[in-house]
């Protein structure tokens, strides 16, 4: 049979609606792929075989009595889903033994769109308990290894979903990102990961509506897949308050690279405060030059002008899952990693009212500066990453290296947070790779409910530097 999977969605559901290929075939060949990928890598919570199978006879049998073009864009073709995100019939852990045996009723809104366009869930990928942490491990599932480097982390929160789809297990999965889990691990895979709008994409079952930092995100290959998760996942929905008004749809084509000639960016070196490793920023710099070549006008900014302070996420996001794990009941409490065990202690994690309050104002200003860059720059760009991943084993040094200099791994990431405080859409795209044939990937931020402009630009970055192919473990 045909190699489908490191092809573009749609065209993976031409080939079945046209009877090149069945559903069954191309579900089976991504199963086998799982089960080598996860052998190496261990990207998978659970694997859905029996599901995903059945769901495969069942599309089989609706082909054999129904006309091709009637059939949703989506038909037939394999996705994963990040293991932090309910799914009906298939447990749903959050990363956590707290939840090891936690089987939902129900899909969240993303997951349901995703099989109403006929696509079939192949399994849950891994994520860091609570997804509390940027590197890909748990008690419970141990750790995920980057596909280009075994030793090294492949970055988190949603490295098992990125994994998979650079390994070419499937074209695409659904994350989740509140400070930059989709776009960390894309970057350190080489794929594409995208933060949607808040809003855009429902996200109801994350516990905060307000002061809400966390996205429905995604992984892929291809630019168009981008497009097509989007336009399926996105949409009101009335149990997320950020969701309703109108979201418009993505649009496209063979020759939508080519509108990138005469928009302007701005380049943030230092977004954050965080300084990018010489090596990493050659290769973002290369990349670039050649967007100035397609017409893109590149501003270099000296110093950062959002202000942004990136210690406002982190307190958030550990505020955050102190409130959850100490909403949950004894038993599951007593089974927390010692991590989040730890933030049950009331008399260690206590946070002044005022404190909060005050970071919301500087959360509001940051929005500001960074809307009024917006005014004149239609996208704002940095590294996505400042160095190489750090080492995947979370009882080793996880420190990077930048310049020769060993930093805390905050100094890796934390500058990506911004576009999680302020809502707005972003995306790490493949531009390279360093001297180790690690990828390294360029960020874009771009106007609110302008996912358009950063598909477009992927589709140019495509044109000079061509990802789509390379794939670990062939």
């Amino acid at each position: 049979m045909i190699d489908v999977l490191r092809r573009p969605a749609t065209e993976i559901s031409a080939l079945i609606k046209s009877g090149e290929v069945s559903t069954v075939e191309v579900v089976q060949q991504a199963l086998n792929r799982a089960d080598e990928v996860q052998a190496q890598l261990n990207p998978f919570v659970t694997i859905a075989y029996e599901a995903a199978l059945k769901q495969a006879r069942e599309a089989d049998k609706l082909l054999r009595s129904s006309r091709p073009e009637s059939l949703p864009a989506l038909f037939g073709v394999p996705f994963t889903v990040k293991d932090l995100l309910d799914t009906e019939g298939i447990r749903t852990t959050y990363g956590s033994c707290a939840l090891d045996e936690n089987v939902p009723d129900k899909d969240i809104v993303a997951v349901s769109r995703m099989k109403a366009a006929g696509a079939i869930l192949l399994g849950k990928t891994t994520t860091p308990e609570f997804a509390s942490k940027v590197t890909t491990d748990s008690l419970l599932s141990g750790i995920t290894r980057n596909p280009w480097s075994q030793t090294l982390s492949p970055g988190g929160s949603s490295g098992g979903d990125c994994v998979a789809v650079v390994t070419g297990v499937v074209p695409f999965g659904v994350s989740t990102d509140g400070g930059g889990s989709s776009r960390i691990p894309a970057s350190t895979c080489g794929i594409l990961g995208m933060k949607v709008t808040i809003g855009a994409i429902p996200h109801e079952s994350w516990p905060f509506h307000y002061g809400n930092n966390s996205s429905i995100s995604m992984n892929c290959r291809h630019p168009i897949d981008l497009a097509s998760l989007f336009n399926t996942m996105s949409g009101a929905h009335r149990f997320d308050p950020w969701s309703r008004r109108q979201i418009p749809n993505i649009v496209s084509s063979s020759d939508s690279y080519q509108s990138v000639s005469g928009k302007r960016a701005l380049f943030i070196p230092t977004l954050g405060g965080n300084i990018v490793d010489d090596e990493y920023l050659a290769v973002v710099q290369k990349a670039l030059e050649q967007l100035k070549c397609s017409g893109l006008q590149v501003d270099v900014a000296l110093d950062d002008p959002t202000q942004f302070n990136p210690d406002i996420t982190t307190k958030m996001m550990v505020c955050n899952l102190a409130a959850r794990v100490r909403k949950m009941p004894k038993d599951q409490q007593e089974r927390l990693g010692p991590v989040l065990r730890g933030l049950l202690d009331e008399k260690q994690l206590r946070m002044d009212g005022v404190i909060l309050q005050s970071d919301a104002i500087s959360r509001s200003q940051t929005y500001d500066r960074l809307e009024h860059l917006l005014d004149s720059y239609d996208f704002i760009f940095s590294a996505t990453l400042t160095a190489a991943p750090p080492l995947a084993d979370p009882d080793s040094d996880q420190d990077i290296t930048i310049n020769g200099n060993k930093e805390a791994i905050s100094r890796w990431w934390t500058h990506l947070s911004i576009s999680n405080l302020t809502g707005h859409p972003s995306i790490s795209i493949p531009c390279g790779t360093d001297s180790n044939n690690l990828p390294v990937g360029l960020h874009a931020i771009g106007g609110w409910d302008r996912e358009q402009d950063l598909v477009t630009l992927a589709c140019e970055i495509s044109t000079f530097y061509d990802w789509t192919k390379n794939c670990p473990l062939e």
